[in-house]
């Protein structure tokens, strides 16, 4: 009787320290990785790229290295660095990286945002914070109804008014 349970043993033990070296499902991030949240098109994304740049990307505030949500262009932090955050314009590479940015902080509720083409916009904490509806350290970056407004709005709502966006950008 002493055999079969010391052998029972043995077996768990040995299956114990096999799942503590196997690799766990949590691993470090992949750079490679996208997100795909149901966001609208990635191509169309550029001109709020550039809207949230000017607006939010400063080196002080998401553009910088330090915060949850980092936006990567010109004024900003860079994406490569041997750029200088004043030239050259915001890449392509950069507004990429803005698109996973935006669409990765809350990737369950994007799809039914862009779902409703953007009518329940006020569930995303970008929106809310933008906008001054949340509280958020820097304060209202976007007024309703303003040219960056329309410019978010209408890219969540799947047809970008490029004209707001550049406006916005433009704005002081």
């Amino acid at each position: 009787m002493r055999a079969p349970l010391f052998l029972a043993l043995v077996a768990a033990g040995v299956a114990l320290v096999v799942m503590a070296l196997a690799p766990s499902g949590c691993s470090s991030p992949d750079a490679t990785l996208r997100v795909d949240a149901g966001g609208p098109d990635r191509a169309s994304f550029k001109p709020v790229a550039n809207m949230l740049g000017h607006r939010c990307g400063s080196l002080d505030c998401h553009g910088s290295r330090y915060r949850n949500l980092r936006l990567y262009g010109y004024g900003g932090l860079r994406l490569d660095p041997t750029d200088r955050p004043d030239f050259p314009q915001t890449t392509d590479a950069e507004a990429d990286a803005d698109y996973e940015a935006v669409v990765g902080l809350e990737p369950e509720i994007m799809p039914e945002v862009v779902a409703s083409k953007g009518a329940d916009a006020n569930r995303l904490t970008l929106v809310r914070k933008a906008t001054g509806q949340e509280a958020h350290k820097g304060g209202q970056r976007i007024a309703p109804g303003d040219s960056a407004d329309t410019c978010l709005l209408s890219w969540l709502g799947g047809a970008v008014d490029t004209q707001a966006c550049n406006a916005a950008v433009l704005a002081p």
